[in-house]
């Protein structure tokens, strides 16, 4: 009898533990949980602390809660010029809403993925839409130079109507439209490089080359005029 009751007091205790172990959960100040009952989320904790579920019915999911990175992929996309760049990107996102999140997505590696195409698809269509110089340069640019030399390269300064910030900005905010319903939000976009692809920019450097050899061949007139004025007067 006493053998019975000391097994009976043991496996209660067992069960006890148990209890106790899988039916409290401890959020973290950096998680947000979602609590799942047979696959469908019943609670949401995005507050820390010492939580409370059913013991072996539910399940706990956790979601990071602070800023996450997405580096997009090095992509050639056309400008309105069609010239075609290669654009490397970066961004920084959060988990809004881990109900939906966990609903839509369930996982990091889903939501960087549906990034991917957001991001991606919505940086080829303002590339496609604007210019070279207003994806490069956010302000317009004041030369410095002074006589001659301004004359030859006043012609080469494009005004921006646009700019990069604002065409990032405009990325970032056309993103969040489709990523609210994900339980995302895109806290900032940025382009990281950006660069001709190999033929375009031959074509680049030639035009470069001869926008200075043409400076040099100003300044060399000049001189020869100035030499021959200077040899009538003597």
């Amino acid at each position: 009898m006493k053998k019975a009751s000391t097994i009976t007091l043991i496996v209660a205790a067992v069960i006890a533990v148990l209890l106790v172990y899988d039916g409290f959960f401890v959020v973290d100040e950096t998680e947000q949980v979602v609590v799942t009952q047979f696959g469908r989320a019943v609670d949401t904790y995005t507050e820390p602390g010492l939580k409370m579920k059913i013991p072996f019915i539910q399940s706990t999911h956790y979601f990071e809660r602070r800023y996450l990175e997405w580096d997009g992929d090095r992509n050639q996309v056309p400008t309105k010029q069609k010239k075609y760049i290669f654009v490397d990107t970066y961004a920084r996102w959060r988990i809004t809403d881990p109900l939906q999140f966990y609903k839509r997505l369930g996982n990091e590696r889903s939501a960087q993925s549906r990034l991917d195409d957001i991001l991606d698809g919505q940086t080829r269509d303002a590339v496609a839409s604007n210019d070279l110089v207003e994806i490069v340069r956010t302000t317009n640019r004041e030369p410095v130079s002074e006589g001659a030399i301004l004359e030859v390269v006043e012609d080469t300064l494009e005004d921006i109507n646009v700019g990069r910030d604002s065409i990032q900005t405009s990325i970032e905010n056309t993103a969040n439209i489709q990523a609210r319903e994900l339980g995302i939000e895109v806290m900032d976009f940025r382009f990281k490089r950006i660069n001709y692809v190999e033929n375009v920019r031959k074509t680049v450097y030639d035009r470069m080359i001869s926008e200075r050899n043409r400076i040099a061949d100003k300044f060399r007139s000049e001189g020869q005029g100035e030499a021959s004025r200077i040899n009538g007067e003597k």
